[in-house]
């Protein structure tokens, strides 16, 4: 099955169905494989994230505070 992509123009404003090239077709996997990467690299940051800010917690609890003393600092 051959790949279809729709263009509108003012020639067709209703749009034209064509095939893709096999320009289009690389391009297509470059940006499935970058959105991929994206997605992988913000899942990683959000991650790191949650570790961090447990990580500050448990370091807070461990100098004496309590949880109110910590929710007062964090503004929560």
């Amino acid at each position: 099955m051959t790949q279809k992509k729709l263009i509108l123009s003012p020639e067709y404003p209703q749009g034209i169905l064509v095939d893709l090239n096999a320009e289009d077709i690389a391009q297509k996997e470059i940006d499935a494989i970058q959105s991929e990467q994206n997605r992988i690299a913000k899942e990683t940051k959000k991650t790191e994230d949650l570790a961090n800010k447990q990580s500050a917690l448990n370091k807070l609890k461990a100098l004496g505070l309590n949880d109110a003393e910590i929710n007062s600092i964090l503004g929560n």
